[in-house]
Formats: structure tokens, sequence, C-alpha cells
């Protein structure tokens, strides 16, 4: 087995540092060529899982990583690649919650600017991928629109576009004509979109299988299907691993916590972080093309409508939600009741469905809303009414990690004990950060401690700084 590994990783391509692959920046600006191709899709095979080693429990490695969502596997990997020894401990299989159901949205316009910078260095590195770590990730760099039909959803876009020429985005703020040049068959009264071509999509599953076995690859190892993490253990104040509820304990130099929805739980009395899960619901289509030859020309594009978000997969199925419409809260005693006060300003302004009896266990995801993907569905067909009917595949809903401000917590110092690193809240929008989120939750786990400037922006004790919290995205 393990010479295996050592033949696979001989083949492995040539790594260059996260850094320079980082540099540079590709875009288009022909909104017809966006509209009718994907650059690059890949010929590449997707990543099998990797393998569960219940031997590494008595291991100590440099760093433990506990989560084995996109983002625990992102940073597994960059671990690897800067030669620390890792493991990654998850209760139930790579990808097997939130991380393998969002709508595979990687974008940077509408973005909070705290994290735009990293949203940035996220979008360079998706456009290379696939080559960097060897497996397709079903990435399309097809562009994301953002439609409007009111004027206070498209004035609400326009504040955006200064923030986009600040930060060099190619992003384009397009009148009715400009969104019916990418979608010819789009029907009814709109007034614009919001459009970024530098933007694409990408296989939420595919994509965390990729970071982990290419960090298999490169020496991680993976106990998969573990028991429920019960606590931190602490000793002389700093973080040293983890006790499972069989009370074996996994111990660590270094302890990342990536544990998405789950983590204010496993942080416990160590450290208090406000984190509210959300229940999205979202579902697969038939392969368009099986519905009828006039889906043949169909574009790519990742596109989010009022009621309804959408996106064609390579294998020609589609994505589909209603856009965040009717999201819902699964209401917890006491998450619900200690933070939920801090998130009064979001509510207000897109308010949320909340669930008194919620349906949260570590065994299983939370159950779908077939009511929202109704919605979904009728909305698409109303903006597509020439276009054959869509078929249900597959319905799913998981569990966001939401923040007050939906700006994710990475951090390693503040009010964190020593020995910690926090990769958190990402509220919807980690499959898109993933590649830099990954590489920044790495290097604070090998920076003893130190907070570099970058992460200032991610503090986890920003929380405590004042009582409530608005979000700053546009979107």
């Amino acid at each position: 087995c393990a010479n295996a590994r050592a033949r696979e990783r001989a083949m492995l391509p040539a790594m260059r540092p996260a850094v320079a692959l980082a540099r540079g920046r590709a875009g288009r600006s022909s909104r017809a060529a966006a509209a009718s191709a994907v650059r690059g899709l890949s010929t590449l095979g997707l990543a099998p899982a990797p393998t569960s080693r219940p031997d590494v429990a008595t291991q100590r490695p440099d760093v433990l990583v506990v989560g084995g969502g996109v983002i625990g596997c992102s940073t597994a990997y960059h671990l690897a690649l800067q030669g620390a020894s890792v493991t990654v401990v998850d209760t139930r299989g790579v990808g097997a919650s939130q991380s393998s159901k969002s709508w595979g949205f990687c974008r940077q316009q509408g973005r909070d600017l705290r994290e735009l910078e990293l949203m940035q260095e996220a979008m360079r590195r998706w456009r290379g991928i696939e080559e960097e770590l060897g497996f397709s990730v079903g990435w399309q760099n097809a562009g994301n629109l953002a439609l409007c039909d009111t004027e206070k959803r498209y004035n609400q876009f326009k504040t955006w576009m200064p923030m986009a020429a600040k930060y060099g985005l190619d992003t384009e703020m397009l009148d009715e004509k400009g969104v019916k040049d990418l979608f010819p068959s789009l029907a009814g009264k709109w007034l614009g979109g919001v459009w970024t071509a530098s933007d694409g999509t990408a296989d939420p599953l595919s994509a965390t299988n990729a970071f982990a076995r290419a960090a298999e690859l490169r020496g991680a190892n993976f106990r998969l299907f573990a028991p429920q993490v019960k606590e931190l253990v602490v000793e002389d104040g700093s973080v040293t691993g983890i006790r499972l509820a069989d009370g074996s304990v996994m111990s660590a130099g270094m302890t990342v916590v990536a544990a998405g929805a789950w983590t204010s739980e496993v942080l416990g009395n160590v450290f208090t972080l406000p984190q509210l899960r959300v229940r999205a619901t979202a579902a697969q289509t038939e392969r368009l093309t099986d519905l009828g030859e006039d889906f043949a020309g169909f574009p790519a594009i990742g596109v989010w409508a009022p009621r309804c978000s959408f996106r064609k997969r390579v294998d020609g199925t589609m994505t589909i939600a209603d856009g965040g419409y009717a999201e819902e809260h699964d209401f917890e005693v006491y998450a619900s009741t200690r933070f939920g006060w801090k998130y009064l300003p979001g509510y207000l302004k897109n308010p949320i469905n909340v669930n008194i009896v919620h349906d949260i266990t570590h065994r299983r995801d939370p159950n779908p809303n077939p009511k929202r993907i109704d919605q979904a569905v009728s909305t698409f067909e109303k903006m597509f009414p020439t276009m054959p009917q869509l078929r249900i595949k597959e319905t799913w809903a998981g569990h966001i990690d939401m923040t007050p401000d939906m700006v994710p917590v990475i951090d390693c110092a503040g009010g964190l004990p020593k020995g910690l690193v926090v990769s958190t809240g990402y509220s919807g929008h980690g499959l898109g950060i993933a590649p830099a989120a990954g590489r920044l939750t790495a290097d604070l786990a090998l920076a003893g401690g130190r907070r570099p400037a970058e992460a200032e922006a991610f503090r986890a004790d920003r929380f405590s700084e004042k009582l409530f919290f608005s979000p700053e995205s546009v979107f």
C-alpha cells in the first residue's frame, strides 16, 4: 500500500508554490464568447475518496485537522505541500456534509470587501487547480450573472460597481439587452444584471475529493467515520488534540477546527463562537439534452435570479435552488437563544424562516424542503418558457455555517488558546474561496500562534466588540 502511494506520488505533476500559482489574472471581456463556450474543460478523471486509516489515531502529527469538508481538505493539502505531517478526522466521509451540497458558484462579485482579496487569489488558483491537483473538479470559467427585476435590486447591485473597479474586477452592469445576449431564450422583463466574466463554477464534491486525494498522495492521512468529537484536549492552557466520544484521544502539535456547522460545538467551553445553522436545499436535474435538444447550447454561466439560482454542470445536468429566497434556520435552544440576537440586522434585511422543530444530527443530512425546489423549477420555467420542462433527479439539503456578518473566522490568536486554529463560518461561500482559505489556514497552523496581517479581518474575537452585526456583502 505504501509502495503504491509512492508510485502515485512520483507520477504527480511538478508543483509550483501556491503564491506563484496565484500570480497574474486571467479574464474575459466578450459576453458573446462566454455565452457560447467554456474555456479549458478538463480531460482529467475524478479523484477517488481517500482511504480511511483508523490506525493513525495513535500517531502524533504536526497538525490535526478536524473536518473533512472542502476547507479542511484544502488546508490538509496546503500543509502537506509545505512538508507538514497532517491527519484529517471526520465523523462521516470526505465532503459528506454541506461541502458537497452547495450551488457550486465560485464568484468574486458581490463579496464582502474583507474577503475579496482572498477570493481573488482563489479565483486565480481555480483556473489552474485541475492541473495543480491532478484531478477534475468540474471547473467551468463561464462567468457569474446576478439578474435584476426591480429598481431596488438593480440599485443595490449598482453599489458594487465602484468596489469592483477599485479591486480591478471585470464586473459589468448590464441592461436587459446585455443579459439577453448571454441568454437568448430568457423571457420576461429584466432591468439588467451584474456580470463578471472571470467568475466560474465547480462541482463541490469533486473539488473536495480532489483536495483530499492530492493531500493524501503527498503524505496526509485520513481517519473517517470516527466517533464524534467530544471535546478539545487542553493542557497548561494549550490545545494538544481532541477527545472522541469513545474516550480515545488524538494528539497533535497543532489542531485545526474546520468542522463547518459543528465548529462551535467542537470548540465547547474553550472558545465561544456565535454560529447558527441555516438549512439550504438544492437539487440536480436530469441531463438537459435528454429533456430536449433545445438545451444543447444552454450556457454554463452561474445565475442568481430572484427565487431561482442555477448552473449547468459539466455532465450536462443542472444544479438548481431557490436563490436563497426561503432560507431556513433550524432552531436550537442553546445556540439560537444565545446568539440569535446578534443576527437581527441581517434578519431584518433578509428575512429567514425559523424551523421550531429542528433536523440536526451527526448521522445524516437534514431533510430537503421540496417546496423550495418546486419554487425554483417554476421560476426557471417562467424565465425560459420555450425550453423543455425540467425533471429533478435528486434533491438534498445541508447546513450552512453562518456567522453574524457572513464573513469567515480564520484565526489562531486573540482569545483562542495556543495550539488551536479555527477556520469556519464561510456562510455558504466556502467552495469558491477554498483554495486561498485553505492556504491561509495552513499558514496559520505553521505560524506558531502568530496572526499575519492578511488574517486580521477574520479574527474570531471581533464578535465580542459590538452587539449587532449586519452583513456588508452586496449579494
